[in-house]
């Protein structure tokens, strides 16, 4: 069984790859939504889906590191701020959120092969579509993509609210458990 900090706060690597998560995923969302600035098949679209794909790759990444971290690290003790309602709400929505972080980027990425696309990280390293191209399929997997990734933001969404309803309604710790700061504003 795992250590419990002692302190109610979670570890600076949690915090760390926590907000790290957060700006990721805005920034791969928000991508969405500059390409529709662009014309369809112009080098500008192709730039902004390439920082897509690649924003999202490190997305992966950190999200599969925050798993390892939360399984070797030591955890901070339960709140008692939380009913055992709101405890198991927490814990199925964070489940959820791990869930969809992993499938967003795994079915964009299938989406890129299925589509037989390369995928490419910044320039730095391209992989090549190890798939048989298969356009409706491809389609379909853009779907359900598409479908994880609004549910994420959704869940997410609730997430920051219900965090904000601990620190400014119910004034407890649950918030400032994921702040850097120890000061309450």
């Amino acid at each position: 069984m795992r250590d419990l900090i002692a302190q109610s706060r979670y570890t600076m690597m949690m915090r760390s790859l926590h907000w790290l998560t957060v700006a990721l995923v805005l920034t791969v969302y928000g991508l969405t939504y500059v390409v529709d600035l662009y014309a369809r098949g112009t080098p500008e679209r192709g730039a902004v889906w390439g920082l897509h794909v690649s924003f999202g790759l490190v997305l992966l990444a950190v999200v599969l590191a925050r798993l390892v971290v939360r399984a070797v690290g030591p955890l901070p003790a339960p709140s008692n701020a939380l009913s055992r309602l709101m405890s198991i709400a927490a814990h199925v929505v964070h489940m959820a959120l791990y869930v969809l972080l992993i499938a967003t980027p795994v079915l964009g990425i299938a989406m890129k092969f299925l589509r037989g696309q390369s995928i490419s990280l910044f320039g730095l390293l391209t992989v090549a579509s190890p798939l048989t191209p298969d356009q409706e399929f491809a389609r379909q997997v853009l779907w359900v993509h598409e479908n994880c990734a609004n549910l994420l933001m959704i869940l997410a969404a609730l997430h920051a609210l219900a965090a904000l309803y601990h620190h400014f309604i119910r004034k407890d710790d649950i918030l400032q458990r994921m702040l850097f700061s120890t000061g309450r504003r």
